[in-house]
Protein backbone atom coordinates (compact mmCIF):
# COMPACT_ATOMS: atom_id res chain seq x y z
CA UNK A 1 0.00 0.00 0.00
CA UNK A 2 2.93 2.15 0.75
CA UNK A 3 4.42 1.76 -2.58
CA UNK A 4 0.88 2.54 -4.63
CA UNK A 5 0.42 5.95 -2.28
CA UNK A 6 4.02 6.48 -3.57
CA UNK A 7 3.48 6.14 -6.82
CA UNK A 8 0.52 8.00 -7.23
CA UNK A 9 1.80 10.66 -5.38
CA UNK A 10 4.43 11.03 -8.00
CA UNK A 11 2.05 10.67 -10.31
CA UNK A 12 -0.35 13.71 -8.91
CA UNK A 13 2.64 15.96 -8.05
CA UNK A 14 4.85 15.74 -11.43
CA UNK A 15 2.43 16.99 -13.93
CA UNK A 16 0.94 20.08 -12.36
CA UNK A 17 2.43 22.71 -14.57
CA UNK A 18 1.79 21.52 -18.29
CA UNK A 19 -2.13 20.88 -16.36
CA UNK A 20 -2.14 24.95 -15.80
CA UNK A 21 -0.91 25.71 -18.75
CA UNK A 22 -3.58 23.44 -20.24
CA UNK A 23 -5.80 25.24 -18.37
CA UNK A 24 -5.28 28.01 -20.03
CA UNK A 25 -5.60 27.09 -23.84
CA UNK A 26 -9.34 25.29 -22.64
CA UNK A 27 -10.31 28.22 -20.92
CA UNK A 28 -10.27 30.65 -23.79
CA UNK A 29 -12.31 28.66 -25.53
CA UNK A 30 -15.06 28.01 -23.20
CA UNK A 31 -15.14 28.59 -19.31
CA UNK A 32 -17.43 25.08 -18.69
CA UNK A 33 -15.83 22.26 -20.06
CA UNK A 34 -12.69 23.62 -18.57
CA UNK A 35 -14.37 23.54 -15.29
CA UNK A 36 -15.35 20.35 -15.72
CA UNK A 37 -11.87 19.08 -16.79
CA UNK A 38 -10.09 20.69 -13.49
CA UNK A 39 -12.53 18.80 -11.46
CA UNK A 40 -11.47 15.63 -13.25
CA UNK A 41 -8.41 16.11 -12.83
CA UNK A 42 -8.24 17.17 -9.43
CA UNK A 43 -9.79 13.93 -8.13
CA UNK A 44 -7.17 11.87 -10.06
CA UNK A 45 -5.09 14.12 -7.51
CA UNK A 46 -7.01 13.57 -4.16
CA UNK A 47 -7.96 9.78 -4.56
CA UNK A 48 -4.88 8.48 -4.38
CA UNK A 49 -3.56 10.24 -1.38
CA UNK A 50 -6.86 9.35 0.47
CA UNK A 51 -6.33 5.42 -0.07
CA UNK A 52 -2.62 5.73 1.08
CA UNK A 53 -4.01 7.71 4.38
CA UNK A 54 -6.26 4.71 4.35
CA UNK A 55 -3.70 2.19 4.34
CA UNK A 56 -1.57 4.10 6.92
CA UNK A 57 -4.21 4.05 9.20
CA UNK A 58 -5.30 0.30 8.96
CA UNK A 59 -1.23 -0.68 9.62
CA UNK A 60 -1.30 1.45 12.97
CA UNK A 61 -4.35 -0.23 14.37
CA UNK A 62 -2.72 -3.56 13.03
CA UNK A 63 0.35 -3.44 15.36
CA UNK A 64 2.33 -3.47 12.46
CA UNK A 65 5.03 -1.05 11.79
CA UNK A 66 4.19 0.95 8.22
CA UNK A 67 5.29 -1.13 5.75
CA UNK A 68 5.48 -4.17 7.40
CA UNK A 69 4.57 -7.60 4.84
CA UNK A 70 1.97 -9.01 5.38
CA UNK A 71 3.33 -13.16 6.45
CA UNK A 72 0.32 -14.78 5.23
CA UNK A 73 -1.29 -14.57 9.12
CA UNK A 74 -4.97 -13.63 9.74
CA UNK A 75 -3.11 -12.27 13.10
CA UNK A 76 -0.45 -9.89 12.49
CA UNK A 77 2.08 -10.18 15.54
CA UNK A 78 4.81 -7.24 16.56
CA UNK A 79 8.41 -8.08 15.33
CA UNK A 80 10.59 -9.11 18.08
CA UNK A 81 13.99 -9.56 19.35
CA UNK A 82 15.59 -13.05 18.32
CA UNK A 83 16.17 -14.64 21.68
CA UNK A 84 12.32 -14.21 22.70
CA UNK A 85 11.34 -16.01 19.15
CA UNK A 86 13.79 -18.67 19.97
CA UNK A 87 12.34 -19.32 23.09
CA UNK A 88 8.54 -19.43 21.65
CA UNK A 89 9.69 -21.88 19.41
CA UNK A 90 11.24 -23.83 22.10
CA UNK A 91 8.54 -23.87 24.42
CA UNK A 92 6.37 -24.87 21.09
CA UNK A 93 8.63 -27.74 20.76
CA UNK A 94 8.83 -29.08 24.19
CA UNK A 95 4.77 -29.54 24.33
CA UNK A 96 4.07 -30.44 21.11
CA UNK A 97 6.74 -33.22 20.64
CA UNK A 98 8.72 -34.04 24.18
CA UNK A 99 6.13 -33.63 26.65
CA UNK A 100 3.42 -34.99 24.40
CA UNK A 101 5.53 -38.45 23.98
CA UNK A 102 5.72 -38.65 27.23
CA UNK A 103 2.13 -38.09 27.48
CA UNK A 104 1.60 -41.28 24.82
CA UNK A 105 3.48 -43.03 26.69
CA UNK A 106 1.37 -43.15 30.17
CA UNK A 107 4.16 -41.51 32.02
CA UNK A 108 2.37 -37.86 32.28
CA UNK A 109 -1.24 -36.66 33.07
CA UNK A 110 -3.69 -34.43 30.33
CA UNK A 111 -4.59 -32.27 33.02
CA UNK A 112 -0.57 -31.02 33.47
CA UNK A 113 -0.37 -30.95 29.87
CA UNK A 114 -3.47 -28.94 29.28
CA UNK A 115 -2.64 -26.60 31.62
CA UNK A 116 1.10 -25.99 30.55
CA UNK A 117 -0.81 -25.46 26.89
CA UNK A 118 -3.14 -23.38 28.66
CA UNK A 119 -0.52 -21.07 29.83
CA UNK A 120 1.88 -20.90 26.30
CA UNK A 121 -1.59 -19.73 24.87
CA UNK A 122 -1.89 -17.04 26.89
CA UNK A 123 2.26 -15.81 26.70
CA UNK A 124 1.30 -16.06 22.96
CA UNK A 125 -1.64 -13.61 23.08
CA UNK A 126 0.54 -11.82 25.12
CA UNK A 127 3.34 -11.83 22.76
CA UNK A 128 0.62 -10.72 19.78
CA UNK A 129 -0.75 -7.82 21.63
CA UNK A 130 2.74 -6.33 21.88
CA UNK A 131 3.25 -7.16 25.99
CA UNK A 132 6.66 -8.33 25.12
CA UNK A 133 7.93 -8.92 28.64
CA UNK A 134 4.86 -10.60 30.08
CA UNK A 135 5.16 -12.53 27.01
CA UNK A 136 8.56 -13.52 27.91
CA UNK A 137 8.02 -14.56 31.76
CA UNK A 138 5.42 -16.71 30.52
CA UNK A 139 7.54 -18.71 28.17
CA UNK A 140 10.32 -18.85 30.73
CA UNK A 141 7.78 -20.32 32.90
CA UNK A 142 6.15 -22.89 31.09
CA UNK A 143 9.89 -24.21 29.82
CA UNK A 144 11.19 -24.31 33.35
CA UNK A 145 8.13 -26.18 34.46
CA UNK A 146 8.71 -28.82 31.31
CA UNK A 147 11.81 -29.20 31.72
CA UNK A 148 11.33 -30.14 34.97
CA UNK A 149 8.89 -32.50 34.31
CA UNK A 150 11.03 -33.98 31.54
CA UNK A 151 13.85 -34.39 34.15
CA UNK A 152 11.72 -36.31 36.85
CA UNK A 153 10.64 -38.42 33.67
CA UNK A 154 14.02 -39.17 32.71
CA UNK A 155 15.01 -39.65 36.41
CA UNK A 156 12.11 -42.32 36.91
CA UNK A 157 12.98 -43.67 33.75
CA UNK A 158 16.50 -44.55 34.91
CA UNK A 159 15.04 -45.89 38.88
CA UNK A 160 12.69 -48.29 36.65
CA UNK A 161 15.85 -49.08 34.51
CA UNK A 162 18.16 -49.58 37.76
CA UNK A 163 15.98 -51.69 39.82
CA UNK A 164 15.83 -54.68 37.36
CA UNK A 165 19.42 -54.49 36.81
CA UNK A 166 20.14 -53.94 40.64
CA UNK A 167 17.97 -56.68 40.98
CA UNK A 168 19.83 -59.19 38.62
CA UNK A 169 23.28 -58.54 39.89
CA UNK A 170 22.34 -59.26 43.66
CA UNK A 171 21.12 -62.45 41.68
CA UNK A 172 24.25 -63.33 40.23
CA UNK A 173 26.64 -62.40 43.16
CA UNK A 174 24.72 -64.31 45.66
CA UNK A 175 27.15 -66.89 45.77
CA UNK A 176 29.49 -64.24 47.29
CA UNK A 177 27.20 -63.43 50.66
CA UNK A 178 28.84 -65.96 52.56
CA UNK A 179 32.59 -64.84 52.04
CA UNK A 180 31.81 -61.17 51.81
CA UNK A 181 28.64 -61.00 54.61
CA UNK A 182 29.00 -57.72 55.43
CA UNK A 183 29.54 -56.02 52.05
CA UNK A 184 26.61 -58.41 50.09
CA UNK A 185 24.19 -57.18 53.64
CA UNK A 186 25.13 -53.22 52.58
CA UNK A 187 24.46 -53.43 48.63
CA UNK A 188 21.15 -55.00 49.37
CA UNK A 189 20.15 -52.38 52.11
CA UNK A 190 20.99 -49.87 49.72
CA UNK A 191 18.63 -51.94 47.31
CA UNK A 192 15.58 -51.85 49.48
CA UNK A 193 16.01 -48.14 50.29
CA UNK A 194 15.62 -47.11 47.00
CA UNK A 195 12.34 -49.43 46.35
CA UNK A 196 10.56 -47.36 49.08
CA UNK A 197 11.72 -43.96 47.98
CA UNK A 198 10.96 -45.32 44.45
CA UNK A 199 7.66 -45.71 45.91
CA UNK A 200 7.26 -42.32 47.24
CA UNK A 201 7.83 -40.58 44.29
CA UNK A 202 11.75 -39.66 44.89
CA UNK A 203 12.94 -40.83 41.48
CA UNK A 204 16.80 -38.77 42.01
CA UNK A 205 16.85 -40.04 45.48
CA UNK A 206 16.24 -43.58 44.25
CA UNK A 207 18.53 -43.24 41.44
CA UNK A 208 21.87 -42.21 43.96
CA UNK A 209 20.60 -45.06 45.96
CA UNK A 210 20.23 -47.85 43.67
CA UNK A 211 23.59 -46.67 41.80
CA UNK A 212 25.69 -47.15 45.12
CA UNK A 213 24.55 -50.62 45.35
CA UNK A 214 25.43 -51.47 41.85
CA UNK A 215 28.61 -50.11 43.14
CA UNK A 216 29.18 -51.75 46.15
CA UNK A 217 28.02 -54.91 44.29
CA UNK A 218 30.74 -53.66 41.34
CA UNK A 219 33.61 -53.44 44.49
CA UNK A 220 32.62 -56.79 45.62
CA UNK A 221 33.03 -58.91 42.15
CA UNK A 222 36.41 -57.04 42.35
CA UNK A 223 37.91 -57.87 45.15
CA UNK A 224 36.62 -61.70 45.11
CA UNK A 225 38.11 -61.91 41.62
CA UNK A 226 41.23 -60.23 42.64
CA UNK A 227 41.48 -63.03 45.42
CA UNK A 228 40.47 -65.79 43.42
CA UNK A 229 43.27 -64.56 40.96
CA UNK A 230 46.14 -64.29 43.88
CA UNK A 231 44.87 -67.74 45.28
CA UNK A 232 45.30 -69.38 41.61
CA UNK A 233 48.79 -67.88 40.95
CA UNK A 234 50.18 -68.96 44.27
CA UNK A 235 48.77 -72.36 43.82
CA UNK A 236 50.43 -72.60 40.33
CA UNK A 237 53.81 -70.79 41.68
CA UNK A 238 53.46 -73.50 44.40
CA UNK A 239 53.11 -76.47 41.71
CA UNK A 240 56.18 -75.21 39.96
CA UNK A 241 58.57 -75.25 43.14
CA UNK A 242 56.69 -78.55 43.36
CA UNK A 243 55.35 -77.88 46.76
CA UNK A 244 51.84 -79.64 45.89
CA UNK A 245 50.40 -79.34 49.62
CA UNK A 246 50.29 -75.58 49.81
CA UNK A 247 49.07 -75.50 46.09
CA UNK A 248 46.16 -77.78 47.34
CA UNK A 249 45.02 -75.09 50.14
CA UNK A 250 45.55 -72.49 47.90
CA UNK A 251 42.91 -74.23 45.06
CA UNK A 252 40.57 -75.28 48.23
CA UNK A 253 40.52 -71.62 48.98
CA UNK A 254 39.53 -70.68 45.66
CA UNK A 255 36.37 -72.81 45.73
CA UNK A 256 35.59 -71.74 49.09
CA UNK A 257 35.05 -68.25 47.43
CA UNK A 258 33.75 -69.68 44.15
CA UNK A 259 32.50 -73.22 44.13
CA UNK A 260 32.14 -73.46 40.62
CA UNK A 261 35.74 -72.25 39.68
CA UNK A 262 36.70 -74.66 37.10
CA UNK A 263 40.48 -73.76 37.60
CA UNK A 264 40.59 -74.39 40.88
CA UNK A 265 38.42 -77.71 40.57
CA UNK A 266 40.61 -79.10 37.91
CA UNK A 267 43.76 -78.05 40.03
CA UNK A 268 42.74 -80.27 42.67
CA UNK A 269 42.50 -83.08 40.56
CA UNK A 270 45.87 -82.56 39.06
CA UNK A 271 47.64 -82.10 42.74
CA UNK A 272 45.47 -85.48 43.67
CA UNK A 273 47.03 -87.64 40.26
CA UNK A 274 50.49 -85.92 40.84
CA UNK A 275 50.86 -87.91 43.98
CA UNK A 276 51.06 -90.92 41.79
CA UNK A 277 54.49 -89.79 40.26
CA UNK A 278 55.66 -88.13 43.34
CA UNK A 279 59.25 -89.95 42.98
CA UNK A 280 59.42 -89.22 39.44
CA UNK A 281 58.46 -85.72 39.87
CA UNK A 282 61.58 -85.44 42.68
CA UNK A 283 64.17 -86.51 40.26
CA UNK A 284 63.28 -84.07 37.59
CA UNK A 285 63.53 -81.65 40.14
CA UNK A 286 66.72 -83.12 41.16
CA UNK A 287 67.90 -82.54 37.43
CA UNK A 288 66.97 -79.17 37.28
CA UNK A 289 68.78 -78.33 40.55
CA UNK A 290 71.99 -79.50 38.51
CA UNK A 291 71.50 -76.93 35.38
CA UNK A 292 70.21 -80.11 33.51
CA UNK A 293 67.38 -78.76 31.71
CA UNK A 294 67.85 -80.94 29.06
CA UNK A 295 67.30 -84.06 31.14
CA UNK A 296 64.93 -82.53 32.76
CA UNK A 297 63.38 -81.98 29.59
CA UNK A 298 63.56 -85.15 28.51
CA UNK A 299 62.25 -87.33 31.65
CA UNK A 300 59.07 -84.75 32.34
CA UNK A 301 58.58 -85.79 28.27
CA UNK A 302 58.76 -89.63 29.71
CA UNK A 303 56.06 -88.78 32.12
CA UNK A 304 53.52 -86.80 29.62
CA UNK A 305 53.82 -90.71 27.60
CA UNK A 306 53.09 -92.17 31.11
CA UNK A 307 50.27 -89.42 32.38
CA UNK A 308 49.05 -87.69 29.11
CA UNK A 309 46.88 -84.27 29.03
CA UNK A 310 48.14 -83.69 32.84
CA UNK A 311 48.17 -79.95 32.78
CA UNK A 312 50.85 -79.60 35.03
CA UNK A 313 53.82 -81.80 33.47
CA UNK A 314 52.63 -79.90 29.78
CA UNK A 315 52.75 -76.65 31.99
CA UNK A 316 56.30 -77.48 33.33
CA UNK A 317 57.42 -79.14 29.41
CA UNK A 318 56.79 -75.56 28.26
CA UNK A 319 58.31 -74.01 30.85
CA UNK A 320 61.67 -76.22 30.35
CA UNK A 321 61.31 -75.27 26.88
CA UNK A 322 61.20 -72.01 27.61
CA UNK A 323 64.19 -71.71 29.52
CA UNK A 324 66.23 -73.69 27.30
CA UNK A 325 66.00 -71.31 24.72
CA UNK A 326 66.44 -68.68 26.77
CA UNK A 327 69.94 -70.51 27.52
CA UNK A 328 70.58 -70.91 23.75
CA UNK A 329 69.94 -67.36 23.27
CA UNK A 330 72.31 -66.43 25.59
CA UNK A 331 74.96 -68.38 24.17
CA UNK A 332 74.33 -66.88 20.51
CA UNK A 333 74.41 -63.78 21.89
CA UNK A 334 76.96 -63.86 23.46
CA UNK A 335 79.07 -65.76 20.85
CA UNK A 336 78.01 -62.96 18.41
CA UNK A 337 79.25 -60.02 20.69
CA UNK A 338 82.77 -62.27 21.40
CA UNK A 339 82.93 -62.15 17.37
CA UNK A 340 82.37 -58.70 17.01
CA UNK A 341 84.86 -57.63 19.29
CA UNK A 342 87.40 -59.43 16.90
CA UNK A 343 86.05 -57.71 14.44
CA UNK A 344 84.71 -60.82 12.75
CA UNK A 345 81.26 -59.06 11.65
CA UNK A 346 79.99 -61.81 9.50
CA UNK A 347 80.10 -64.27 11.97
CA UNK A 348 78.72 -61.87 14.17
CA UNK A 349 75.82 -61.48 12.19
CA UNK A 350 75.34 -65.02 11.43
CA UNK A 351 75.21 -65.65 15.44
CA UNK A 352 72.74 -62.57 16.31
CA UNK A 353 70.82 -63.70 13.24
CA UNK A 354 70.39 -67.29 14.65
CA UNK A 355 69.58 -65.94 18.41
CA UNK A 356 66.93 -63.97 16.76
CA UNK A 357 65.26 -66.74 14.89
CA UNK A 358 64.70 -68.35 18.52
CA UNK A 359 63.17 -65.15 20.31
CA UNK A 360 62.11 -61.59 18.91
CA UNK A 361 63.87 -59.12 20.88
CA UNK A 362 63.57 -55.34 19.46
CA UNK A 363 67.14 -54.43 21.19
CA UNK A 364 68.94 -56.83 19.32
CA UNK A 365 67.33 -56.68 15.94
CA UNK A 366 68.21 -53.03 16.33
CA UNK A 367 71.95 -54.24 17.05
CA UNK A 368 71.81 -56.53 14.25
CA UNK A 369 71.19 -53.52 11.56
CA UNK A 370 74.02 -51.76 13.11
CA UNK A 371 76.21 -54.69 12.78
CA UNK A 372 75.68 -54.86 9.11
CA UNK A 373 75.99 -51.29 8.36
CA UNK A 374 79.33 -51.41 10.22
CA UNK A 375 80.28 -54.86 8.10
CA UNK A 376 79.13 -53.29 5.09
CA UNK A 377 81.40 -50.64 5.71
CA UNK A 378 84.71 -52.87 6.24
CA UNK A 379 83.74 -55.55 3.90
CA UNK A 380 83.26 -52.65 0.76
CA UNK A 381 86.31 -51.07 2.01
CA UNK A 382 88.19 -54.32 1.07
CA UNK A 383 86.43 -55.48 -1.80
CA UNK A 384 88.05 -51.77 -3.50
CA UNK A 385 91.26 -52.32 -1.74
CA UNK A 386 91.06 -56.34 -3.60
CA UNK A 387 89.57 -55.29 -6.30
CA UNK A 388 92.22 -52.39 -7.35
CA UNK A 389 95.47 -54.78 -6.38
CA UNK A 390 93.55 -57.70 -8.88
CA UNK A 391 93.62 -54.43 -11.32
CA UNK A 392 96.94 -53.82 -11.25
CA UNK A 393 98.35 -57.26 -11.19
CA UNK A 394 96.24 -58.16 -14.38
CA UNK A 395 94.15 -60.72 -12.78
CA UNK A 396 91.02 -59.09 -14.75
CA UNK A 397 88.41 -61.93 -13.59
CA UNK A 398 88.87 -61.93 -9.87
CA UNK A 399 89.09 -57.99 -9.94
CA UNK A 400 85.60 -58.35 -11.95
CA UNK A 401 84.33 -60.78 -9.41
CA UNK A 402 85.46 -58.40 -6.32
CA UNK A 403 84.03 -55.42 -7.65
CA UNK A 404 80.54 -57.23 -8.92
CA UNK A 405 80.41 -57.82 -4.87
CA UNK A 406 80.91 -54.58 -3.91
CA UNK A 407 78.44 -53.05 -6.25
CA UNK A 408 75.91 -56.03 -4.88
CA UNK A 409 76.66 -54.59 -1.22
CA UNK A 410 77.05 -50.22 -2.21
CA UNK A 411 75.11 -49.62 -5.47
CA UNK A 412 75.30 -46.20 -5.01
CA UNK A 413 79.60 -46.73 -4.91
CA UNK A 414 80.81 -44.85 -7.81
CA UNK A 415 84.56 -46.71 -6.85
CA UNK A 416 82.71 -49.78 -7.41
CA UNK A 417 80.40 -49.21 -10.61
CA UNK A 418 83.64 -47.23 -12.16
CA UNK A 419 85.66 -50.63 -11.22
CA UNK A 420 83.23 -53.08 -12.01
CA UNK A 421 83.50 -51.59 -15.73
CA UNK A 422 86.96 -51.26 -16.19
CA UNK A 423 88.02 -54.60 -14.81
CA UNK A 424 84.99 -56.56 -17.21
CA UNK A 425 86.10 -53.84 -20.10
CA UNK A 426 89.97 -55.57 -19.38
CA UNK A 427 88.16 -58.93 -18.80
CA UNK A 428 86.69 -58.95 -22.57
CA UNK A 429 89.62 -58.06 -23.59
CA UNK A 430 92.13 -60.39 -22.22
CA UNK A 431 89.22 -63.22 -23.46
CA UNK A 432 89.41 -61.88 -26.78
CA UNK A 433 92.72 -61.42 -26.89
CA UNK A 434 93.62 -65.04 -25.80
CA UNK A 435 91.05 -66.53 -28.15
CA UNK A 436 92.45 -64.46 -31.34
CA UNK A 437 95.89 -66.37 -30.65
CA UNK A 438 94.45 -69.78 -29.91
CA UNK A 439 92.75 -68.74 -33.69
CA UNK A 440 96.11 -67.90 -34.90
CA UNK A 441 98.01 -70.80 -33.61
CA UNK A 442 95.00 -73.31 -35.22
CA UNK A 443 95.36 -71.12 -38.76
CA UNK A 444 99.26 -71.26 -38.30
CA UNK A 445 99.01 -75.22 -38.28
CA UNK A 446 96.80 -75.14 -40.67
CA UNK A 447 99.19 -73.55 -43.09
CA UNK A 448 96.54 -70.18 -43.69
CA UNK A 449 99.42 -67.89 -42.92
CA UNK A 450 97.20 -64.77 -43.91
CA UNK A 451 94.79 -65.54 -41.62
CA UNK A 452 97.01 -66.15 -38.99
CA UNK A 453 98.32 -62.59 -39.55
CA UNK A 454 95.08 -61.11 -40.07
CA UNK A 455 93.94 -62.32 -36.25
CA UNK A 456 97.58 -61.87 -34.52
CA UNK A 457 96.36 -58.01 -35.80
CA UNK A 458 93.48 -58.37 -34.02
CA UNK A 459 94.34 -60.01 -30.83
CA UNK A 460 97.34 -56.91 -30.64
CA UNK A 461 93.91 -54.59 -31.01
CA UNK A 462 92.86 -55.85 -27.70
CA UNK A 463 95.85 -57.15 -26.03
CA UNK A 464 95.56 -56.20 -22.19
CA UNK A 465 97.78 -53.62 -20.54
CA UNK A 466 99.25 -56.19 -18.56
CA UNK A 467 100.60 -59.45 -19.41
CA UNK A 468 102.20 -62.30 -17.96
CA UNK A 469 105.56 -63.45 -18.61
CA UNK A 470 103.91 -66.33 -20.25
CA UNK A 471 101.69 -64.45 -22.49
CA UNK A 472 104.28 -62.67 -24.01
CA UNK A 473 106.51 -65.63 -24.72
CA UNK A 474 103.85 -66.94 -26.44
CA UNK A 475 102.96 -63.22 -28.39
CA UNK A 476 106.73 -63.47 -29.09
CA UNK A 477 106.87 -67.02 -30.53
CA UNK A 478 104.00 -66.44 -32.79
CA UNK A 479 105.24 -63.56 -33.90
CA UNK A 480 108.83 -64.72 -35.05
CA UNK A 481 106.79 -67.22 -36.56
CA UNK A 482 104.49 -65.12 -38.94
CA UNK A 483 107.42 -63.16 -39.35
CA UNK A 484 109.26 -66.10 -40.94
CA UNK A 485 106.25 -66.73 -43.67
CA UNK A 486 106.36 -63.51 -44.47
CA UNK A 487 108.01 -63.64 -47.91
CA UNK A 488 107.55 -65.47 -51.46
CA UNK A 489 108.49 -69.47 -52.04
CA UNK A 490 109.69 -70.72 -55.59
CA UNK A 491 106.98 -73.58 -56.15
CA UNK A 492 107.13 -75.75 -59.11
CA UNK A 493 104.28 -77.36 -60.54
CA UNK A 494 104.60 -80.39 -63.06
CA UNK A 495 102.21 -81.90 -65.21
CA UNK A 496 101.94 -84.30 -68.26
CA UNK A 497 101.23 -82.08 -70.73
CA UNK A 498 97.68 -83.57 -71.45
CA UNK A 499 96.26 -81.99 -68.44
CA UNK A 500 95.06 -78.51 -67.98
CA UNK A 501 96.22 -77.10 -64.51
CA UNK A 502 95.01 -74.02 -62.77
CA UNK A 503 95.41 -72.51 -58.97
CA UNK A 504 92.32 -70.44 -57.61
CA UNK A 505 93.33 -67.01 -57.66
CA UNK A 506 96.77 -67.68 -59.14
CA UNK A 507 97.53 -69.95 -61.86
CA UNK A 508 94.56 -69.87 -65.30
CA UNK A 509 94.30 -73.22 -66.72
CA UNK A 510 96.92 -74.40 -68.97
CA UNK A 511 99.05 -77.78 -70.45
CA UNK A 512 102.39 -77.75 -69.38
CA UNK A 513 104.80 -79.86 -68.66
CA UNK A 514 106.32 -77.82 -65.91
CA UNK A 515 106.38 -74.30 -64.68
CA UNK A 516 107.36 -72.51 -61.98
CA UNK A 517 105.67 -69.78 -59.76
CA UNK A 518 106.49 -67.00 -56.20
CA UNK A 519 103.94 -67.93 -53.86
CA UNK A 520 103.09 -66.39 -50.33
CA UNK A 521 103.20 -69.14 -47.56
CA UNK A 522 99.25 -70.23 -47.50
CA UNK A 523 96.74 -73.26 -48.45
CA UNK A 524 96.06 -72.98 -52.38
CA UNK A 525 93.46 -75.15 -54.15
CA UNK A 526 94.91 -76.36 -57.40
CA UNK A 527 92.92 -78.39 -59.87
CA UNK A 528 93.25 -80.86 -62.82
CA UNK A 529 90.99 -81.44 -65.53
CA UNK A 530 91.01 -83.51 -69.00
CA UNK A 531 88.71 -84.63 -71.57
CA UNK A 532 87.70 -88.48 -70.86
CA UNK A 533 89.45 -87.89 -67.36
CA UNK A 534 87.94 -87.28 -63.78
CA UNK A 535 88.88 -83.96 -62.69
CA UNK A 536 91.96 -84.14 -59.83
CA UNK A 537 91.59 -81.35 -56.67
CA UNK A 538 94.87 -80.98 -55.07
CA UNK A 539 95.69 -78.85 -51.78
CA UNK A 540 98.67 -77.06 -51.98
CA UNK A 541 100.72 -75.95 -48.56
CA UNK A 542 103.06 -73.60 -49.26
CA UNK A 543 105.33 -73.14 -46.30
CA UNK A 544 108.49 -70.99 -45.79
CA UNK A 545 110.04 -73.55 -43.60
CA UNK A 546 110.30 -75.78 -45.61
CA UNK A 547 112.17 -73.88 -48.61
CA UNK A 548 111.03 -74.81 -52.53
CA UNK A 549 108.22 -76.74 -52.89
CA UNK A 550 107.17 -79.05 -56.54
CA UNK A 551 103.57 -80.42 -56.75
CA UNK A 552 103.06 -83.01 -59.44
CA UNK A 553 99.46 -82.69 -61.24
CA UNK A 554 98.03 -85.27 -63.81
CA UNK A 555 94.39 -86.37 -64.76
CA UNK A 556 95.17 -90.36 -65.01
CA UNK A 557 91.44 -92.09 -64.09
CA UNK A 558 88.91 -92.33 -66.80
CA UNK A 559 85.83 -91.30 -66.67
Amino acid sequence: MKELAHLNFRFAKAPLESLQYSDKRIMSRTKKPAILVALGLGALVVLPLMIWLVGQLGSERSGLPTGAPDLGSSTQIPAVDYELDQLAKKVGTLIEEDLAEVLRRGDLSLNFLADLKREASRAQNDLQSGRLDRARKRFESVLAVGEAQLTAVAAMDKARSLRESTFTELGRLEYLRPTFENTYREAMNSYNTALSLMDAGEFVQSVDKFERATAILGDLEARSIEQVATLLEAAERKIESYDFSLARQAYEAVLEIDASNSKAADGLTMVGSLAEIAEEIKAVEALEAEGDLDGALRAMRTLAESLPNNPFIENQIISLESRILEQEFARLLERSVEAESAGEYALAIAELEAALRLKEDPEQVKRLVNLEETYKAARLEQLLADGFEALKGGRYESARNLYKEAVALAPDSDEARSGLEKASSLYLAGIRYSQNLIGVERSVEEGRFPLAAKLFNEALKSRPPSLTSAQKRREAAIKEGLDEQAAEVAVTIKSDGRTYVSIIGVLAPDRFKETELKLFPDVYKVRGTRKGYRDLDLELKVDASKGKQSLFVACKERI
